[in-house]
C-alpha cells in the first residue's frame, strides 16, 4: 500500500473542510427553504375551508346574539357627543370596537377538507423541511 493511512484527527479535519464548503450555499438553502415552506403552507391553505355563522355569547344562562355587541359602541358614541371631555365614553367606544372584532373572529369556523394521507404527509413534510432550512440559515453561527 503506497498511500499513508490517515489518522482520526486528519479524517475529522477533512470532514470539517468539506462541511465548510457545503455551508457556503446559505443563500441557496434560504431560498429553497422559503420555496418549500411557501409551497407547503399554500397546499395546506388549499385544504382548509373557512365558514362563518352567527355567534351567540353565553353569559351563564343568558344568551347574547352577535348583534348586541354593537350596543356598547352606540352608547359610547352617544355619550361622547353629549360629553366629549369625559374618559368613560372613550372606554365604551374602545370596548365596543374590541367586542365587534372579537365577535367577527369568534364567528369564523375552520375545518379541514378530507385529503389523502400522502398529500397530508407531503404538505407537512414540505413545511417542516422549509422551516428547517430557514432556521438553519437564520440561526447559523457566523465566524
Amino acid at each position: 500500500m503506497g498511500k499513508k493511512e490517515k489518522s482520526v484527527s486528519e479524517e475529522l479535519d477533512d470532514l470539517r473542510k468539506s462541511n465548510q464548503s457545503f455551508s457556503e450555499n446559505d443563500p441557496l438553502h434560504f431560498f429553497i427553504g422559503i420555496i418549500l415552506l411557501g409551497a407547503g403552507l399554500f397546499m395546506l391553505s388549499k385544504r382548509v375551508m373557512v365558514h362563518n355563522s352567527w355567534y351567540i355569547w353565553r353569559i351563564g344562562s343568558f344568551n347574547l346574539s352577535s348583534g348586541t355587541v354593537v350596543i356598547p359602541l352606540l352608547i359610547g358614541i352617544i355619550w361622547y357627543f353629549a360629553n366629549p371631555k369625559s374618559v368613560i365614553p372613550k372606554i365604551f367606544i374602545i370596548l365596543g370596537i374590541v367586542f365587534i372584532v372579537a365577535t367577527i373572529i369568534m364567528s369564523v369556523r375552520i375545518s379541514f377538507v378530507t385529503t389523502s394521507m400522502f398529500d397530508y404527509i407531503l404538505i407537512l413534510g414540505m413545511a417542516a423541511a422549509g422551516s428547517g432550512l430557514l432556521l438553519k440559515t437564520v440561526f447559523k453561527k457566523r465566524s
